[in-house]
């Protein structure tokens, strides 16, 4: 009766079929149907034929909570066991359900206290696999969604917020000390001894060796454990992406705190291998010193690699963001900006290669602009308001003036303004949906340490949570469990009905629920005035066809006559 109601995609159907189900059963004939050995799901069937109309319903259905005189039935731990990964599949098939599902999840009391209300989110199955106990895979899934609507619903909110002040907030914290650790010293070694008063006594000098050295030794040689072992990993299991058409590197380098990291640790082994401490070596007398002729020929090289892998270290500390999620908010809207400064730049480079090339071959006394090179460097200067030379100088050369003055205006009045559009309207659209976005990201960094946890860390916190004990409705209804209770001030969200369904009558598990036979009626009567404007609105379009062609015929018949009798 249900696989029937699916087919005709009938929602009033399908309410009848379930009207006869015993209440014991009325889940299980929404997931499951047996024909010999093989079996469907009702439910699935729907999603992956296109039936969004009964695949709503019958959600909604599964997670009503109804309740007898003896005890509470709620579809969530049936639809769950059922079809684990559920959140995926409606992320994938169906994204407009997945709304439907997670306010399913959600029960608030029509009674408020003190100005507050009970709420209760009975999330189990988004934080944990029922057979195990292990992580669920849910918040990954939702992370590779990638949509910033879905991180800000209130369910997602609460399983993230769980998972960061329960167990990752310490976590995250334990793998950036050592980090800012190493910043530490590194800027100690590198920019701040070298550059004292004192940089040439002895402490100072042994100073900046331990910082080197603990630089090298730890920081370079836990990086390069580390990514060995994730390139090993990608290379055999085939987790591989094409760089340059012909260079095949690890996937997991397309995230930039991976790649971030990858260049930090090449750019510290360039620095080992050039470090002036090493080269001066032979020079007992002064030990430790890096300051010698053996290595004033790479000093330069050097501080090259320095002042990247100083830049690459700061940068990576942005992670350190997710603690705020306004912080967070404004540093990926930053990142969303700059991919506007990119078409910029390579719009402006493009205008600085023409009109440098142009002016180059133009005849003119001006020593500035004698070249390319120089000419680009020039109009950059222009652009930036960085030339200190006036225009006045380039009065007695018309040509060259006209050039710059349309270089100018393409460059500094319309590029610019333009830039400041796009960067505009790209901020309001990223403004919409920028806490969705700042915990997005958290849940990225939640996901990345969940893999780092290990399985006792886990269950201890989940232990926390008391998942099996049963939550109350209101004070003294003691309901159902594998939820987490919270309490919200009463006018953010208003209530005036309860959202349980509560029958009297005899609580047998063999009997069918009493229904609402109104509340079908009002759907029965929607649905016959939806068939009836369709048909109407059909036959409308049938019947003008006709008179469209007519009118059309009519129409050509005129113009040829006119053509005639004016030939």
């Amino acid at each position: 009766i249900v696989m029937k109601a699916i087919n005709a995609n009938s929602v009033p159907q399908l309410k009848r079929a379930l009207a006869v189900a015993p209440r014991a059963a009325r889940s299980t004939w929404q997931l499951r149907v047996e024909a010999g050995t093989q079996n469907i799901s009702p439910l699935m069937w729907s999603i992956e034929s296109g039936r969004v109309e009964t695949a709503e319903a019958i959600i909604q259905d599964l997670l009503t909570i109804r309740a007898d005189r003896d005890r509470y039935y709620y579809g969530v731990e049936d639809l769950f066991n059922r079809h684990r990964d559920i959140i995926k599949r409606l992320l994938t098939d169906a994204p407009s359900l997945l709304p439907v599902l997670l306010q399913g999840l959600v029960w608030r009391s029509r009674i408020a206290r003190d100005g507050m209300r009970r709420v209760n989110y009975y999330v189990k199955f988004l934080l944990i696999n029922p057979e195990d106990n292990s992580v669920s895979e849910t918040l990954s899934w939702l992370v590779a969604a990638k949509n910033p609507q879905t991180m800000s619903h209130e369910v997602v909110v609460l399983v993230s917020d769980t998972m960061w002040n329960g167990l990752i907030y310490r976590q995250f914290i334990y793998s950036k000390v050592w980090f800012i650790i190493s910043l530490m010293f590194f800027m100690l070694g590198q920019a701040i001894l070298p550059k004292s008063d004192s940089a040439g006594e002895l402490p100072c000098r042994l100073g900046i060796l331990f910082s080197r050295l603990l630089i090298y030794c730890v920081t370079m040689c836990r990086l390069l454990y580390t990514h060995s072992k994730f390139c090993l990993r990608a290379y055999r299991e085939g987790e591989t992406m094409t760089c340059l058409r012909c260079l095949k590197v690890p996937s997991y380098l397309r995230d930039p705190r991976d790649s971030g990291g990858f260049l930090l640790m090449l750019l510290l082994m360039m620095m080992c291998a050039l470090e002036p401490l090493f080269y001066c070596l032979p020079e007992i007398s002064d030990f430790p010193s890096y300051d010698c002729p053996a290595a004033e020929s790479l000093s330069w090289e050097y501080s090259v690699f320095c002042m990247g892998a100083m830049a690459i270290h700061w940068l990576l500390l942005v992670d350190i963001s997710v603690f705020s999620t306004g912080l967070s908010a404004f540093v990926l809207v930053i990142g969303q900006v700059l991919s506007e400064m990119t078409r910029f730049l390579i719009t402006l480079v493009w205008l600085l290669l023409t009109f440098g090339s142009a002016i180059s071959v133009l005849e003119h006394p001006y020593f500035e602009m004698r070249d390319i090179p120089n000419t680009a460097i020039a109009l950059f200067s222009i652009t930036i308001r960085l030339y200190e030379d006036d225009y006045r100088n380039m009065l007695a050369e018309p040509a060259l003036l006209a050039t710059v003055f349309v270089f100018v205006t393409a460059s500094a009045v319309v590029l610019l303004n333009l830039l400041i559009a796009q960067i505009n309207c790209s901020y309001v659209y990223i403004y919409q949906d920028m806490v969705g976005f700042a915990r997005l990201n958290r849940a990225d960094v939640i996901c990345e340490t969940l893999e780092k946890a290990t399985a006792k860390t886990w269950l201890n916190f989940v232990d926390t949570l008391q998942l099996d004990v049963p939550l109350e409705f209101n004070e003294g209804d003691v309901g159902l469990a594998g939820g987490i209770q919270v309490l919200e001030p009463s006018g953010l969200h208003p209530v005036t009905e309860d959202s349980i369904l509560r029958f009297g009558g005899s609580s047998a598990l063999e009997m069918p629920w009493p229904e609402e036979t109104g509340h079908h009626e009002d759907e029965d009567r929607y649905h016959r005035i939806s068939k009836m404007l369709k048909s109407v609105l059909k036959n409308v379009g049938k019947s003008t066809k006709p008179k469209k062609a007519a009118v059309a015929a009519e129409v050509y018949n005129s113009q040829s006559s006119e053509s005639v009798l004016s030939g």
